[in-house]
C-alpha cells in the first residue's frame, strides 16, 4: 500500500489499483469498515503504522480490556433447585412444538455469491490436455498419438 498524506489527519491511500481516503480524526475509512467494526481497517492500520501511532486510541472502547472485564463484573445467582421454581401458569400451559421443517441429510450445499464472470461466462468446460479443444479428454482425443 502507498500511503499519501493531505492533511495532518486525512491519508489516501493506493492498494492494489483502488484509491482509500482514510481520516484519523473522525476514525473513518472509503471502504466503510473502519466505521462498521469500529476498529482500524487494513488501510488505517497502514497509516497508523506510518505515524507511529498507537493503535489502541482508534479502537472502540468495546473492545478495550478494561470494558471486557467490566462485563463479567456482575454477579450470576445460581438457580434454585427444579422443585422450587416458581412458573407462572400461563407460561406453563405453553405448549411447544416441534419444528415443521426436517433438516434434508447429507452436508448442506455451500452458498457463495458467484462473481460476475462466472455468471457471464457459464460453466466452465476443460480443454483436453493433448489437443487443447474442449468437449472431450485426453484418452478419446482423436489427435492424440497411437501406442501399441
Amino acid at each position: 500500500m502507498t500511503v499519501e498524506p493531505s492533511t495532518e489527519y486525512l491519508y489516501t491511500l493506493y492498494d492494489a489499483g483502488r484509491r482509500f481516503i482514510v481520516n484519523l480524526d473522525n476514525k473513518t475509512c472509503s471502504c466503510l469498515m473502519f466505521q462498521i467494526d469500529e476498529i482500524p481497517c487494513p488501510h488505517a492500520w497502514a497509516v497508523i503504522k506510518k505515524k507511529n501511532l498507537m493503535a489502541h486510541d482508534y479502537c472502540s472502547e468495546l473492545f478495550k480490556p478494561h470494558t471486557v472485564v467490566k462485563m463479567y463484573d456482575v454477579p450470576v445467582d445460581p438457580l434454585p433447585d427444579k422443585r422450587e421454581w416458581k412458573i407462572p401458569t400461563y407460561k406453563s400451559e405453553d405448549v411447544v412444538l416441534p419444528s415443521r421443517y426436517k433438516r434434508p441429510p447429507g452436508r448442506p450445499k455451500k452458498k457463495r455469491d458467484k462473481p460476475l464472470f462466472e455468471l457471464l461466462l457459464g460453466k466452465k468446460r476443460h480443454a483436453c490436455s493433448t489437443c487443447g479443444q474442449a468437449g472431450h479428454n485426453r484418452r478419446s482425443c482423436s489427435n492424440a498419438p497411437r501406442t501399441k
